[in-house]
């Protein structure tokens, strides 16, 4: 050691000073590459989006179904876009913004998989949908249709979705 703080280490004079700041550097760099885990990216809360083939739905003075052939009917799709399944317990259908008797159904009566795919009863699976006819068949006449659904997600969160109000063309 050197009366100015230095001493030799392999050849290499190395100052006091320089030292004691590269063992802090390295003890930083150490404990940020720690084994441990960083925040996970999993999602918190399911997002789900309505969409409807026909906006307008067109009258159909036929085949609307079996019993009543007149009406307004269209495909419906929701889509689970957040990265976490739902678990659908009410739907509730409305016409001209009021919930109708005539439209009282469970969420698994009227939805299920969309084609080509598979999901279990009364779910909207992540990053999938759920598809099913919906709209009115009747000799009344109505302006508009809309959907609530209202469940829980995969991770417990209470999740209630309106779709977008679908307009029905002239009768």
């Amino acid at each position: 050691m050197t009366s100015q703080g230095r001493s030799r280490f392999g050849g290499v004079r190395i100052e006091r000073l320089g030292v004691l700041a590269l063992l802090a550097v390295l003890s930083t760099q150490c404990s940020k590459n720690s084994l441990t885990p960083g925040p996970t990216t999993t999602p918190s809360k399911a997002a789900l989006s309505v969409t409807f083939q026909d906006n307008p739905v067109p009258f159909r003075a036929t085949g609307c179904n079996a019993t009543i052939q007149q009406g307004w009917s269209t495909q419906a799709r929701i889509q689970e876009t957040g990265g976490v399944a739902v678990r659908v317990t009410s739907l509730t259908q409305k016409l001209d913004g009021a919930a109708n008797s005539a439209l009282t159904e469970s969420f698994s009566s009227k939805f299920a998989a969309c084609s080509g795919s598979t999901v279990a009863e009364g779910t909207i699976p992540a990053n999938a949908s759920v598809c099913g006819t919906v709209g009115i068949c009747t000799a009344g006449s109505f302006g508009n249709y809309q959907l609530t659904i209202s469940g829980t997600d995969a991770n417990g969160n209470a999740i209630s979705v309106d779709s977008p109000v679908l307009p029905f063309g002239a009768r």
